[in-house]
């Protein structure tokens, strides 16, 4: 195998991963999953998903579409560095909202600290983008996984082991650094993590 096929293959590979991991996938399956599992009903599953989506991916996502249109920004993703700092922090606040939106229409307390769990890493993330690009796809991957073991069980351990895959890529495609994606990983980890014991749960 040439080398340019080589690379072709390992850009594919990279893109389709950084694609299929990116932040609004995972966030919404996150959600929807989340939601489903502690949902009596239709008419509670309905509400605390839509509030949780509504919040969390749909009005931050749409402000950054926003912002390609008017061409104030390249890509979706926010690669670059000097256009992260309004989006990120509207994305905090937003999602800030989501979680007291949840606990006032009486959402189950798992959902309450995942979109807790959400809104924390989102401003932390926020916050520390004005400083230092922190990867936001393994934050969120590292932050859904850890919520997936707490609540529903070890089972879902292996799942950290797709954080590997996702660092390379993000690095492979030059849109962090080593240190970016392992940083944004622990990061989320450790304030999932706070989170859960701050609500009792550890």
């Amino acid at each position: 195998m040439t080398e340019s096929k080589t690379k072709k293959i390992f850009d594919f590979l990279a893109f389709g991963i950084s694609g299929l991991l990116s932040p609004y996938i995972t966030a919404g399956v996150f959600i929807v999953v989340i939601t489903y599992i502690y949902a009596k009903d239709l008419q509670q599953f309905l509400p605390w998903m839509g509030i949780a989506l509504l919040f969390a991916i749909v009005i931050p996502g749409g402000y950054v579409l926003w912002l390609i249109e008017k061409q104030h920004i390249h890509d979706i993703h926010l690669s670059k560095h000097s256009q992260r700092k309004i989006p990120f922090i509207l994305t905090g606040v937003s999602a800030l909202f989501g979680a007291i939106a949840l606990v006032i229409i009486n959402a189950a307390k798992p959902v309450i600290v995942m979109g807790t769990v959400y809104a924390v890493n989102a401003v932390m993330v926020g916050f520390l983008t004005m400083f230092w690009k922190v990867s936001i796809h393994t934050a969120l991957f590292s932050a859904a996984v850890t919520v997936f073991v707490i609540l529903i069980g070890v089972q879902f351990s292996w799942l950290y082991l797709l954080l590997i895959p996702l660092a390379w890529s993000r690095v492979y495609r030059h849109k962090h650094t080593i240190n970016q994606v392992i940083g944004g990983a622990i990061i989320a980890f450790i304030l999932t993590t706070l989170v859960f014991w701050l609500f009792g749960y550890l």
